[in-house]
């Protein structure tokens, strides 16, 4: 849909709608002209009023006022935005698109260029990727296709990840890409030291930090929220890391015991997972027993203690299943992978009621669901080959344009 359809489209409904007014004076009409407006293109998609900034200025002030993207927020407040799961590195296994926040046609793959980058890390709906040697790094948001190239870190390093500062509406104000220069065991290889390069967007220069980690990690691989990043490929079993990258109260990680773990010894009908849901970090599991399946979901508090929340048979689903990842946006559904059928199914724990996604599907939502199972089995296989905790990569667009060009102007 061009802009100069919805624009007549806008119009109609303005013209119907003040016709239908009550209102005597000129400058009454006026006032209610530029209220209904806003209001009704607050209510468009994203990927629609991304092109409105473009018609004049007068718009363009308007959509970036704050108080346009809070109404906006507020307006969606119900609504879903597209998401995908992804293998890092890889392309989608799972996305859901065509919702009303952004109102995209396609999954979010499709807007990442893919030619000669990779997908590296994702946080509140900023997306890095970099080259396939990891020598350069762009961040940006893919559906505004808004790109800002990193300027080289002062040493040789690899991408570890990317956080980000928001507000308390969820807005970010500024990110940082976190670059892995070394990592030393100490302590007779039980513990370990990372030396990193931060570049902030907020000044627009890389600094290196020395951080100690009580524990020996064993393989980078992350999952990051907000402005921390979280380890679990540790030499001690049961436990987490994580570090905040914007806190300058400590050079330490802090360890992170998980709930009801099997420390001793492994556990082959025991499958963990490490996903986020409503912006919080969560804990997923799955006990294979004779007649069903049992699932159990923690999230974790701010002050570092597990909430049980789940604690639930699925008698519906007989074999063996893997937690692949909870909804980020509803935390009633699971994603769960089968070992036994190789497919994926979508487990509502509030209702009880599951659905075997497809290679093209329809969520209850009326999101479309794009499968990519190749790629799916692939990832799959590979996680139970290995036995480690699943931890894939959650791509979530904002419920606004942030846009990395915005934020990576120093002040």
């Amino acid at each position: 849909m061009t802009v100069v359809v919805v624009f007549l489209i806008v119009l109609q409904k303005l013209e119907t709608l003040i016709s239908n007014s009550k209102m005597a004076t000129q400058n009454q009409t006026i006032h209610l002209t530029e209220a209904i407006w806003t209001e009704i293109i607050a209510r468009l998609p994203l990927r629609i009023i991304a092109r409105f900034k473009l018609v004049s200025k007068t718009w363009k002030s308007t959509i970036e006022s704050v108080y346009f993207r809070r109404l906006f927020v507020s307006v969606h407040r119900k609504a879903s935005t597209s998401w995908s799961l992804m293998w890092y590195g890889l392309k989608d296994l799972i996305g859901f698109h065509g919702c009303e926040t952004w109102g995209l046609p396609k999954s979010l793959s499709f807007y990442i260029p893919s030619s000669l980058y990779i997908v590296a890390a994702s946080s509140h709906g900023l997306v890095m990727i970099s080259e396939y040697d990891h020598a350069c790094c762009f961040v940006g948001n893919p559906v505004l296709q808004e790109w800002i190239q990193i300027p080289p870190a002062p040493g040789y390093s690899s991408v570890l990840g990317l956080v980000t500062r928001v507000d308390d509406y969820g807005f970010v104000l500024g990110f940082k890409v976190v670059r892995l220069a070394e990592m030393r065991p100490t302590n007779n290889d039980v513990s370990g030291t990372l030396s990193v390069f931060l570049y902030s967007s907020e000044t627009g220069i890389w600094t290196s930090k020395i951080i100690h980690c009580p524990c020996r990690i064993t393989n980078t691989a992350s999952l990051t929220l907000d402005g921390s990043i979280y380890f679990n490929h540790l030499s001690e079993p049961g436990v987490l890391v994580a570090y905040d990258f914007y806190s300058e109260s400590s050079d330490q990680f802090r360890v992170i015991p998980l709930p009801d773990h099997p420390n001793h010894g492994f556990n082959h009908n025991f499958k963990g997972a490490l996903t986020t849901s409503h912006g919080i970090f969560m804990y997923i599991r799955t006990l294979a027993q004779s007649s069903s399946n049992v699932f159990k979901a923690w999230r974790l508090n701010n002050d570092l203690s597990w909430q049980l929340l789940w604690n639930i048979a699925l008698p519906l689903l007989i074999g063996d299943y893997l937690p692949m990842a909870m909804h980020p946006f509803d935390s009633d559904t699971v994603y769960l992978w089968s070992q036994d059928n190789r497919h994926v199914v979508s487990f509502n724990l509030r209702t009880q009621k599951n659905r075997i996604l497809g290679a093209e599907d329809n969520d209850d939502d009326h999101l479309d669901c794009f499968l990519n199972q190749p790629i799916c089995e692939e990832c799959m296989d590979e996680i139970c080959r290995y036995k480690v905790s699943v931890r894939l990569l959650q791509l979530v667009l904002p419920r606004w344009m942030e846009s990395a060009l915005a934020l990576s102007s120093p002040s």
